[in-house]
């Protein structure tokens, strides 16, 4: 979200467009049946949009890059609800505070990443679904305030499998805020900080970060 919000007619116009071209780029990948398949047209279109489209959080000149594609990276999980509902309250700049209210958490990531992680909804954006992670990569090859993998309220997430909700890293992708300080952004709580590094995702682009 933009610290200030003072929007002319055009640049709201723009907006609805940025949402609708990621909607719609969301929707090709979360009706794919193979993730690896469609990785590479996905990154592609992001790649576009990021360095094209006048509501892209980028400096001029900059770029968007990716580790390459690891298929050890790509679950489908199930989920556990909590049984008792964790808020935590984050600054979200002229949108005033952001309530993170901790709703589930998976089942499947353990064995091969060390823990499980939390799902948040935001109480912001109507109760969209939110999964901000940390990992080893943070603060070198990768933005230190953590990725994303999922925010339903901007359409992003890759759908499900079999009843299974797929989480896919090499989806991850930086916050704003990353980009462009003009953003402020709820960054990855502590209990979200996976042990190892995750080597998938966005990345700092060599001899570009930031």
């Amino acid at each position: 979200m933009l610290k200030n919000n003072n929007m002319s007619c055009d640049s709201i116009l723009s907006l609805i467009d940025w949402r609708f071209e990621m909607a719609a780029l969301y929707q090709r990948v979360s009706s794919s049946e193979s993730l690896n398949d469609i990785w590479p047209s996905f990154t592609a279109e992001r790649k576009r949009l990021y360095q094209t489209h006048k509501q892209s959080p980028l400096q001029r000149g900059k770029s968007i890059a990716f580790f390459d594609y690891d298929p050890a990276f790509s679950f489908e999980v199930s989920l556990r609800p909590l049984s008792a509902i964790n808020s935590q309250t984050v600054d979200g700049g002229k949108d005033g505070l952001i309530h993170l209210n901790a709703v589930a958490i998976t089942s499947g990531l353990a064995p091969s990443l060390g823990v499980e992680l939390t799902i948040y909804q935001l109480a912001h954006y109507g109760g969209g679904l939110f999964l901000p992670f940390r990992d080893d990569t943070n603060g070198g090859l990768s933005y230190g305030g953590g990725r994303y993998l999922i925010d339903t309220a901007k359409s992003a997430w890759l759908g499900l499998k079999s009843d299974r909700l797929r989480l896919d890293f090499n989806f991850s992708y930086f916050p704003s805020c990353a980009h462009n300080n003009s953003y402020i952004c709820p960054l990855s709580p502590r209990e979200n900080r996976l042990p190892i590094a995750i080597k998938a995702g966005e990345k700092w682009e060599p001899n570009n970060p930031g």
